[in-house]
């Protein structure tokens, strides 16, 4: 059962818009606390989805429900619902945003041990997704991450200076005495939160309780996820340079100064010349209202687009110290990716000297090897003549070797006729004796 102390009184703050898919889950955490003495004050901010059916679908006394005509913004929704409020503490929880259910409870006993009556208190974050799962690894998980390691070095005075490390308006825990003294958040779209916490943080040290007691939801409808660069450099500027000219003037003011520098440098919202031009302008007497002017660009221009246009300067020179950080560390990178490059072309040009050197001395040789070619080309083409004209000579002693034989040939065939005629007539001349040798014998 939910610890039901009858003092004091805790008024949740829930400014809704357009959040029917969250609403619930964020008023359940709120009315499900295990600290019981609390009002919940929600204001629909004139949503056009089913956010105001969610509110009116809970039966809890503790529930006072509001609804706007007309949407009047995050600020104004806030600074209504603070008038509405009676509790001597106040917290505030955004319509897509999840209370830890023992969050109050700690705060409370937070605000008991420091026993101040102008109390200031927020926890640490832990990041959920549209369906409520984890989300620690989205971008704005890791920079609150990087932002709470940066603020462990400061000291408590100037960790709103480094960023916002409550994150969200849901964060904000406060006394009714504090509020009285600090004011109303400003018309700021962006950095209402954070604003209000600088001004605070002014007239008492903040308590950071270092536990997990409230889910930031983070969606594509998320406030800060709107890409509207000029408006977040102005009004980034605008509450920088408040908060910087209401730095304490006293004995330690140099070391204020000092660790207020080493909070801006680690700041991503830290733009130094858009910071500078809004400070010019506050030692010129331009009044706040209309500093918070400024940052809405009223008459459709920037101050800062105009000083860009009337100086001739790039943007870029706008940008905040981390993006010129990033920047000049990818000058620098690139200065050394083009040094690398140029060692790289040295060595290649040497290695190409080595190697035309090596293919001049293989054209020599090539050369003397063609030479040598070309005389051995000479030399064949000689023989090749000599044993042409030795076969010709060849040929030529075969044809008269050829006729010898065959005038041998008729020689032979002429003394074997030779021959054979002479046979014949001996043989006649033979026979003839012989027939007359007969004859005479006969006789």
């Amino acid at each position: 059962m939910p610890n039901t102390h009858t003092t004091p009184l805790v008024s949740v703050l829930m400014p809704a818009y357009n959040h029917a898919s969250y609403v619930r889950a964020a008023v359940e955490s709120v009315l499900g606390q295990t600290y019981g003495n609390l009002e919940l004050i929600a204001i629909d901010d004139a949503s056009s989805d089913a956010t105001w059916n969610v509110l009116q679908s809970f039966e809890d006394e503790r529930l006072r429900r509001y609804r706007h005509d007309s949407n009047q913004g995050a600020h104004a929704t806030l600074n209504e619902a603070m008038g509405l409020a009676q509790g001597a503490f106040i917290a505030i929880i955004n319509s897509d945003d999840v209370f830890a259910t023992n969050r109050i409870d700690r705060m409370l006993a937070e605000a008991r041990t420091s026993g101040e009556k102008e109390i200031f208190a927020f926890t640490d974050v832990d990041f959920i997704g549209p369906a409520g799962e984890p989300a620690n690894e989205h971008s704005r998980a890791i920079a609150y991450r990087d932002l709470r390691a940066t603020c462990d070095l400061l000291m408590p005075g100037v960790w709103f200076l480094a960023g916002n490390p409550a994150i969200t308006t849901s964060n904000l825990f406060f006394s009714r005495a504090l509020a009285n003294e600090v004011g109303d958040f400003a018309p700021l779209r962006y950095t209402h939160d954070w604003d209000w916490a600088l001004r605070a943080q002014e007239r008492t040290p903040p308590i950071w309780i270092r536990e997990s007691l409230l889910a930031y939801r983070v969606h594509a409808a998320n406030t800060l996820s709107e890409d509207d660069a000029w408006r977040h450099i102005h009004e980034n500027s605008h509450v920088q340079s408040r908060a910087l000219s209401s730095l304490p003037i006293e004995s330690g003011a140099e070391n204020a100064a000092f660790q207020a520098c080493l909070a801006l440098l680690k700041n991503e919202s830290f733009h130094p010349l858009p910071l500078l031009l809004y400070l010019i302008h506050r030692l010129a007497g331009v009044p706040n209202s209309r500093m918070e002017a400024l940052t809405s660009g009223q008459g459709g221009t920037w101050l800062m687009q105009k000083i860009a246009e009337r100086s001739a300067s790039p943007e870029g020179i706008f940008h905040s110290v981390r993006q010129l950080v990033e920047r000049e560390q990818a000058i620098v990178a690139q200065d050394r990716l083009i040094e690398e490059r140029f060692e790289i072309i040295q060595r290649m040009r040497s290695e190409i000297a080595n190697r035309d050197q090596i293919i001049a001395g293989q054209a020599e040789l090539i050369e003397e090897r063609f030479e040598i070619i070309q005389r051995m080309s000479s030399e064949i083409a000689n023989r090749d003549q000599v044993i042409a004209d030795q076969a010709e000579l060849i040929e030529e002693r075969w044809r008269v070797m050829t006729h010898m034989t065959q005038e041998i040939a008729n020689r032979d065939e002429w003394i074997a006729g030779l021959h054979a005629d002479r046979f014949v007539r001996m043989a006649l001349f033979v026979r003839r004796r012989w027939i007359g040798l007969r004859s005479w014998l006969i006789r």
